[in-house]
C-alpha cells in the first residue's frame, strides 16, 4: 500500500491523523484525533498508520499507553512488507528495555533491539546486491 493521500480511504485517514499529530503537543484532543484515525487506517492495512499508531501507543499519546501493543503493532508492520518499521522497532525495543524493571526481560529486549539492527544491515546488503544483479542484468540484455 502506499502514502499518497489520494489512493485510498486508508491514505485520506493516514492524512488526517498526520494532520492532527502535528498538533498533538498542543491539544490533547488533538492527539485524540490523530490516533483514531491512524487506528482506522491501520485496521485497513496502511502500514504507515500501524507505525505511527504504534507510537502514540507506547507514549500513551490519544489514549492509554501500552508499549508491549505498540512493539507488536511495529512488527506486524513489517511482517506487512514495510521495512522502515525495523529500525523503528529496534529503537523502540531500547527505549522499552529501559523502562522494564525484570532484569531478564531488559536483557531479553536489549538482546532482541541488537539483533533486529542486524537484520536491518544485512537485510540491506542484500538491497543492495540485487540491484547490483539487477543493473548487470540490464545492462546485459541491452548488449
Amino acid at each position: 500500500m502506499t502514502d499518497n493521500a489520494n489512493d485510498s480511504p486508508a491514505d485520506m485517514l493516514f492524512a488526517v491523523g498526520m494532520k492532527y499529530d502535528w498538533r498533538q503537543s498542543q491539544s490533547p484532543a488533538a492527539a485524540t484525533l490523530a490516533r483514531a484515525a491512524f487506528q482506522q487506517a491501520a485496521t485497513m492495512g496502511h502500514t504507515g498508520a500501524i507505525r505511527a499508531l504504534a507510537h502514540m501507543i507506547f507514549e500513551g499519546g490519544g489514549g492509554g499507553q501500552d508499549k508491549e501493543h505498540a512493539l507488536l503493532l511495529l512488527w506486524s508492520a513489517f511482517i506487512r512488507r514495510d521495512n522502515s518499521a525495523l529500525e523503528e522497532l529496534a529503537d523502540m525495543l531500547e527505549s522499552y528495555a529501559e523502562s522494564i524493571e525484570n532484569p531478564s526481560i531488559c536483557k531479553a529486549a536489549t538482546e532482541t533491539s541488537q539483533h533486529i539492527e542486524e537484520l536491518d544491515m544485512r537485510l540491506q546488503q542484500v538491497e543492495s546486491f540485487m540491484r547490483k544483479l539487477a543493473n548487470a542484468r540490464s545492462i546485459e540484455k541491452h548488449a
